[in-house]
């Protein structure tokens, strides 16, 4: 239900029908049917019933840890560059990509394959009312307007430079903080990242936080293929049982939430 109507969000969901393979199209929110009315929308989709990735992370928090596992974090963050890599194939710009938007459904719980290409992972991404349909501009075309809400701004927004594919950054408590380093405008990470692979992270966020244009956007594969490459070579045997773990918990709270 959405206040006020929406007819954008299910405009954006017939263009993922038409463009994506059957095979993907499952990995974004599906609408089946929208009515819409002079002061708000109803629009009906695919239940995802064990709530969204802020709430796997909000799990780790209450934890001994504090933070999800590395294994998991890498594993999300591949499954995450797929999905933008499909989106992106098919000229639609998400534009609202945090964590609280994507689902985890049954898919989720179900899956056993952590193949980096694979479509069965089971996160789906929702929330479309913001995306872009870049086939309904002439090709090159980049833009200048800026997000109002603080925190959702990408670099280039903040420096005043033309975007189209560039990532959005998010603020704290969950999110990113940048830093201004030079008159170049170069980004770096406020806060210092403690984990095992660091020099990895630093290296990602500063290829996707310092895009020199919008005709020199990184490839989301390489550094798909990269973390993919961290991912096996360190936890391969380790991912399915913290997986499982996940599970557990996603299931207590999907119960404790319907007493």
């Amino acid at each position: 239900v959405q206040k006020p109507a929406n007819p954008w969000e299910f405009y954006i969901n017939t263009c993922l029908d038409d463009r994506l393979q059957p095979a993907v199209r499952h990995l974004f929110s599906s609408i089946r049917s929208a009515h819409l009315f002079h002061n708000g929308s109803v629009m009906l989709g695919e239940l995802h019933n064990y709530g969204t990735l802020l709430n796997a992370v909000n799990i780790y928090r209450t934890l001994s840890d504090k933070v999800m596992p590395q294994p998991l974090i890498l594993y999300f963050t591949v499954c995450i560059l797929h999905m933008v890599e499909q989106l992106h194939s098919v000229h639609v710009i998400h534009a609202d990509i945090k964590p609280d938007n994507f689902m985890l459904g049954e898919r989720f719980l179900e899956n056993k394959c952590f193949d980096s290409d694979s479509v069965d992972h089971g996160l789906v991404l929702i929330d479309l009312g913001q995306s872009i349909d870049m086939q309904l501009f002439p090709e090159g075309t980049a833009f200048t307007a800026r997000c109002l809400t603080s925190g959702f701004q990408c670099t280039e927004m903040l420096s005043g430079k033309p975007w189209t594919y560039q990532v959005m950054r998010m603020e704290e408590p969950f999110y990113l903080q940048i830093g201004w380093m030079d008159a170049d405008s170069i980004t770096r990470c406020r806060k210092s990242l403690r984990n095992p692979h660091s020099d990895l992270w630093l290296e990602f966020f500063d290829t996707l936080l310092n895009v020199p244009d919008c005709g020199s956007l990184p490839s989301l594969r390489s550094l798909r293929c990269r973390l993919t490459s961290v991912l096996q070579q360190n936890y391969s045997s380790k991912l399915a049982t913290m997986k499982s773990r996940l599970v557990i918990k996603l299931l207590e709270n999907h119960r404790a939430a319907r007493r």
